[in-house]
């Protein structure tokens, strides 16, 4: 089962809140307060969470407590009204689907029905006033109430709190895995059951024997009737252990953020049985909700199970909606799945929580907020954050750019640029300044090369050696200890360079001007001119590519 969308009026701070979750992952992110939790509370109270071992006492929605505080209403006229569209498939959630298609005689459904629940609670009314809309079939009333029941009992999510890990299963412990098990071994299990039931009848036998024998002693003369429920697998708890090839033991035993990955992976593997589980009235694949995942984690394995997390919701079809303040746990293919939420306020107290725009040109703004820079300042790196690439060559400029991709070329045998599946020209030494943000590009990716002119090596080698990269190993500074050449067109051939200058005369004037501008021009239009030329003239093998040939010989070794 999937969410769609959900509509929220007068629940906390979501005055008049509007979502749409257009994939199987979406990352709810925002300030301390904006609202994320609220959202949380929303879901689980209409679609109630899994726990089989508690017991509820409260009303899940109060218009007491829940209704806005800053809004003035009498308590007979607060409503709280609630909207959610769910989208039911045929296949991964065959139990459900067939109830809802049966229970309101749907002929003909397509593949996926499309749920609608609206849940209006307080006012005049003493219980929920509940509307459901299946297809083209609108019901109220005791059947409405049905549809919702049958959704509440279906196990529709599963949820996990990383701030404060109590799994549902038992801390540490597991159960539950062998019902939604795959058809593979159904038969081994129906078998191993049948033996292990009746071998304890057996043992039932022999303890009633004794057990007759000693209640014989009493006056009254007892005869004593043993039995032993039937064992089902269903339900069959189990212990993790974990090994890191020198301890081997219980997940207990391991640190806060190992046990929070390997819970949230498994309740991820639980919810891809159910969906791939034979037909079964119960199967309905859930929706995650895991609040956090990034606690207890270290920088570079938030980096690394972000990229899990997302990867996997996509590959099992499973619905992962998580909170979250980290960058590396929003969504990296699809910036419209980042919901950022801020609160309004009016005098200096908070109000209600709004979405802020985050799709198109406003793609920046989680990132912003989560790694605590200015937006603008991301927007030249767009195509760096969403590329989906294992590493990642990193060059100042276009030229730069077009100079290295053209080195990719085979044509180049063995002296080729090879391992870099993407190259990202970051546009000019200052970019390389920001430490926060240079920190979440080498996380975001498995390996990152660094290049830039040799003229700026005082300067940026400081600021990549601050966040743990090395020369030559993550960076190198490129160009010829010489005047005029500590760039990469250094690198250019000097009979190259001569016919670009005979060619723009001008440009070279335009560089012995007093004015910084026309200066800097002249020099971003030499670099471009001398890049094209360079590229117009050479041969893949000749001379001209001796001194670029070291630069990607020093590249190769560090990504391959």
């Amino acid at each position: 089962m999937r969410i769609r969308s959900m509509k929220v009026d007068n629940f906390r701070s979501l005055e008049c809140m509007s979502l749409e979750f257009p994939g199987f992952y979406t990352a709810i992110c925002g300030k301390n307060d904006a609202g994320k939790t609220n959202i949380v509370r929303v879901l689980q109270g209409l679609m109630k969470n899994e726990e089989p071992y508690e017991i509820r006492t409260e009303s899940e929605f109060n218009v007491k407590d829940d209704y806005p505080k800053w809004k003035d209403a009498d308590l007979k006229d607060r409503v709280i009204r609630l909207n959610v569209e769910l989208s039911v498939n045929s296949i991964s959630d065959e139990g459900l689907f067939e109830f809802l298609t049966t229970y309101l005689s749907i002929s003909n459904p397509e593949r996926e029905i499309i749920v609608g629940l609206e849940y209006a609670y307080g006012g005049d009314a003493t219980v929920p006033q509940i509307v459901a809309r299946v297809s083209d079939v609108e019901v109220e009333g005791i059947k409405a109430q049905e549809v919702l029941k049958r959704i509440q009992t279906s196990s529709t999510i599963l949820f996990y709190n990383s701030t404060s890990p109590s799994f549902r299963f038992g801390l540490g412990r597991f159960g539950g895995l062998f019902s939604e098990i795959s058809a593979t071994y159904s038969q081994e299990i129906d078998q191993a059951t049948k033996t292990i039931n009746s071998k304890l009848k057996n043992i039932a036998k022999g303890q009633q024997k004794h057990l007759t024998d000693l209640l014989g002693r009493l006056e009254g003369k007892y005869k004593a009737g043993l039995s032993i429920p039937s064992y089902d697998f269903d339900y069959l708890p189990f212990s993790l252990r974990l090994s890191d090839g020198k301890v081997d033991a219980e997940i207990n035993d391991w640190g806060s953020g190992t046990r929070n990955r390997t819970h949230i992976l498994m309740t991820l593997f639980r919810a891809r049985q159910i969906s791939e589980a034979p037909t079964s009235a119960a199967k309905v694949t859930p929706i995650i909700i895991i609040e956090e995942p990034e606690s207890f984690l270290h920088p570079s394995a938030q980096a690394e199970f972000g990229r899990v997390v997302q990867d996997l919701a996509e590959e099992f079809k499973v619905q992962v909606i998580v909170t979250t303040h980290n960058p590396y746990f929003l969504s990296q293919s699809n910036p419209s799945a980042n919901v950022l939420l801020e609160r309004k306020t009016e005098r200096g107290q908070l109000r209600e929580t709004h979405r802020v725009d985050t799709t198109h040109e406003n793609w920046m703004e989680p990132f912003g907020i989560a790694l605590g820079i200015s937006s603008e300042e991301l927007r030249p790196w767009h195509d760096l954050f969403f590329k989906r690439a294992q590493s990642i060559l990193m060059v100042e400029g276009e030229s730069d750019k077009k100079i290295f991709e053209w080195l990719q070329d085979p044509a180049h045998g063995d002296k080729r640029l090879v391992g870099c599946s993407e190259i990202f020209a970051y546009g000019g030494k200052s970019q390389l300044q920001n430490t926060m943000l240079l920190r979440f590009i080498k996380g975001r990716y498995a390996k990152t090369f660094i290049t830039f002119d040799l003229d700026a090596e005082k300067d940026v080698s400081k600021s990549l050696s601050a966040i743990g990269l090395e020369h030559r190993k993550d960076f190198l500074p490129i160009g010829i200890d010489a005047p005029g050449k500590r760039d990469i067109e250094g690198l250019i051939p000097a009979e190259i360079r001569q016919i670009v200058y005979n060619e723009h005369p001008e440009l070279v004037d335009q560089l012995r001007s007093d004015k910084k501008e026309e200066k800097d021009a002249a020099k971003n239009l030499i670099k471009k001119h001398l890049a094209s030329k360079f590229l117009e003239i050479s041969k893949p093998g000749s001379e001209h590519c001796e001194e670029f040939y070291k630069v990607v010989k020093a590249i190769n070794r560090s990504i391959s």
